[in-house]
């Protein structure tokens, strides 16, 4: 049977090599583990038709031992009458049944036999399955991060590094040009805005002999206006 094979080459192989030669190793573990599904309902069904023959070979030397019993007595009750003949029929239908006995029994051990071992191996193919269905999460896990890994070094490796570096030292220098205008535009303002002097405050004397010049200055010039005003109206 194939499923013979199957076990051996499973209990022999290594599930790392194998994923080792394809393309998508999760692919093929669960490809894997559906073809041991497939195997293991043969086997399932290999060992209930074995399981059937023999109880098959144990009825029919069930049924001869109950024969052989019943053909004894009728030998038995044959002499005690004196029926020689009659006893003669039952002997010969024992001895028949004792010598299919032999033969049944020989079919039933066999058949229990090849039962044994078919179901040995349906339990080695089992426990294979369940450890490999195991095997399974963790090679899905490792698989994944390394697909996860090998997509990160292909975006890293596909960003020019040296562009974004400068690309970023521009932004840093027009951050720091902008920062530059609004410290000037904060010293202008506080320069121009509420610093003129009080009036309350002590003039120098430089500043109240610019003022009476300019004083003197416009009176004059108003004298002068007038005059000339008054002259034409002569």
């Amino acid at each position: 049977m194939s499923i013979f094979k199957r076990v051996r080459d499973i209990t022999v192989a290594s599930i790392n090599e194998i994923l080792d030669k394809v393309e998508d190793p999760v692919a093929m573990l669960n490809q894997y583990l559906r073809d041991m599904e497939s195997e293991i309902q043969k086997a399932e069904v290999a060992v209930a038709r074995q399981d059937a023959l023999e109880k098959k070979w144990k009825g029919l030397v069930e049924e001869m031992e109950d024969r052989a019993k019943k053909r004894d007595r009728q030998a038995r009750l044959a002499v005690d009458v004196g029926d020689d003949r009659v006893a003669r029929q039952a002997l010969a239908d024992k001895e028949y049944c004792q010598v299919k006995i032999g033969e049944y029994q020989a079919q039933y051990e066999t058949a229990k036999e090849q039962k044994r071992s078919l179901s040995e191996q349906l339990q080695e193919l089992k426990d294979k399955y369940y450890e490999l269905r195991s095997k399974k999460y963790a090679l899905v896990a490792r698989a994944n991060v390394a697909s996860a890994k090998k997509q990160m070094n292909v975006a890293i490796s596909s960003i020019d590094t040296d562009s974004a570096a400068r690309g970023f030292a521009r932004i840093e220098e027009r951050v720091m040009m902008m920062e530059t205008d609004a410290a000037a535009s904060e010293r202008m303002k506080s320069h121009y805005s509420g610093d003129w002097p009080d009036e309350k405050r002590a003039w120098s004397d430089q500043v109240e002999e610019e003022l009476a010049k300019l004083k003197a200055a416009r009176q004059t010039a108003a004298d002068k206006a007038e005059t000339e005003g008054t002259s034409s109206l002569s």
